[in-house]
């Protein structure tokens, strides 16, 4: 008996340890990826915004010193180095800047879907109480609605009795009392 205890605080001990552990790891990594330089959606902005009109501005560079000079010889390392240099970075930047607009555009995406997302779930929230006792037809009814001296069972958010005041609760399949034609409360 007094090992299986002493073999249960043993383990007990070394639970908490890990517990520890696990907790400094936690707090270790809560931090990382957050806060730290810029987001790359503005990396790619600021990247695309510098390459693009540096590369525009080597091409206009390189066009000027080749068109001041009659000798071929002298006209080449300005072509290569304003033409080719110049229009590689008006390339690289073009597809930085698309990558940025790129991101913008999942990123708003993202946010629409999250949006109508939790606009769904107010509705559905709000909607499932009438729609889901309505529905059950035996289990109970309590959220039919009748006027104070009507005949007909509607659901709560009927037009007919929505923001009436006076409204009674009724079970379906009460006697004497028929289901509306507009909300149909019954249906399943």
């Amino acid at each position: 008996m007094t090992a299986s205890v002493a073999a249960s605080t043993s383990e007990t001990e070394s639970a908490d340890r890990s517990e520890q552990r696990l907790g400094r790891l936690r707090e270790g990594v809560r931090g990382l990826g957050r806060g730290r330089g810029l987001s790359l959606d503005r990396v790619l902005l600021i990247a695309g915004g510098v390459l693009l009109p540096l590369g525009v501005i080597l091409i206009i560079v390189g066009w000027y010193g080749a068109s001041h000079t009659p000798w071929l010889f002298e006209q080449i390392p300005y072509a290569v180095s304003g033409g080719l240099l110049g229009g590689a970075l008006v390339v690289v930047g073009g597809f930085l800047y698309f990558g940025y607009w790129l991101t913008r555009i999942v990123q708003e995406s993202r946010r629409q879907s999250e949006l109508l997302v939790s606009v769904l779930e107010r509705l559905q929230a709000g909607g499932a109480p009438s729609g889901g006792n309505g529905a059950s037809g035996g289990g109970g009814g309590s959220g039919l609605v009748a006027t104070a001296t009507g005949t007909m069972v509607h659901r709560p958010d009927c037009p007919v009795v929505a923001g009436k005041e006076g409204l009674r609760k009724v079970r379906a399949g009460t006697k004497g009392f028929e289901p509306c034609k507009i909300c149909n409360p019954l249906s399943g």
